[in-house]
């Protein structure tokens, strides 16, 4: 058994001999042995260095979760720490969301497989993009301060999704059209969204959108990042002016796992082969019922809900998971 010494303040893994799976023992590392199939732990940052493993392993050791890890790697401009447990926890979930190492750490059971089909189902606003898009036309329409503070409640989960999106809605009453048109023309990408749908799509899986926004916007993203199926709200419109109201079902939760479910089945799609991406309590359902979900930038009660949790970093956060665990297969 070999053992390599280091320090907490060691911040390269360059002494590590080739490839092989490592323990870390007080303040040593050797390689390891035993039986790890609890689940992983997988470390996502613009550097990974001793001192976030050790950070790691003082949590996994209070929750009494053991690892073995790979040395870092680096995908998307970031670096990438992946290990497996030899038991899951909640409690080292629940402590990864909140860790504060400057990376994203997450402790999951199961990560999806790119080898195999899959389907990734995302949110819109604050997701695979920057804004709120209901807000950004409030603020050109002059109403910015009473939608936003309706909006934040929603996404709070402190109102109902459908009563507040009629009431945000009826604000924009004889707002003019032109107002869509330039936000549609300017949406700002969430970092990391274009690498994770270049990534999904080059492995053949289906890509979505089911958002509680707006048409106008993510059949931008369709047409831009070529999109299998994105659904939202449809804005009623009258000539050049929006009425207040909307046309059709509204999409909340429900209709976003009802989405999910939809996708799974069209394409025969096994539940643990499919990801949710939502920041807003209105996503906590699909989050939950996909095979891995995560929660990206989100509201507390998302955050602490979900599978999976990004508080750092893009989408490209995502990528590097999926990666990781490939890297991890064919090891």
């Amino acid at each position: 058994m070999a053992e390599f010494n280091f320090n907490a303040d060691e911040e390269l893994f360059s002494k590590l001999p080739e490839k092989a799976f490592y323990a870390m023992v007080n303040d040593s590392i050797i390689t390891a042995d035993g039986d790890f199939n609890g689940g992983y732990i997988c470390a996502i940052g613009d550097r990974i260095t001793m001192k976030h493993v050790f950070m790691i392993k003082e949590l996994a050791d209070k929750s009494g979760v053991s690892f073995a890890f790979r040395e870092p790697f680096e995908i998307c401009g970031k670096q990438v720490f992946i290990a497996v447990t030899d038991r899951y926890s909640e409690e080292l979930n629940r402590a990864f969301k909140v860790f504060t190492g400057d990376a994203d750490v997450i402790h999951v059971k199961n990560i999806p497989d790119l080898s195999k089909p899959g389907v990734i189902l995302l949110d819109m606003d604050s997701t695979c993009i920057q804004i709120e898009c209901i807000d950004e036309i409030a603020k050109a329409y002059g109403v910015g301060k009473q939608i936003s503070e309706i909006t934040s409640m929603a996404m709070h989960g402190k109102l109902d999704f459908k009563q507040s999106l009629r009431k945000r809605v009826g604000l924009l009453k004889y707002a003019p059209t032109s107002i869509l048109d330039k936000i549609r023309n300017n949406l700002p990408i969430m970092p990391g969204f274009p690498e994770l749908i270049r990534l999904l799509q080059d492995k053949g899986w289906k890509t979505a959108i089911a958002s509680g926004g707006f048409m106008p916007f993510v059949n931008k993203l369709k047409e831009d990042f070529g999109l299998d199926l994105v659904r939202a709200n449809t804005f009623e419109i009258d000539g050049d002016h929006l009425t207040g109201g909307l046309i059709g079902e509204i999409v909340d939760s429900t209709v976003k796992v009802a989405t999910l479910h939809e996708l799974c089945a069209k394409y025969d799609i096994p539940k643990e082969q499919s990801i949710a991406v939502g920041d807003g309590a209105n996503d906590l359902p699909m989050i939950n019922e996909s095979g891995l979900g995560f929660a990206i930038h989100a509201k507390p009660i998302v955050r602490e809900q979900a599978t999976a949790t990004i508080n750092t970093l893009g989408l490209d956060a995502i990528v590097c998971v999926l990666t990781a665990y490939s890297y991890l297969k064919s090891m």
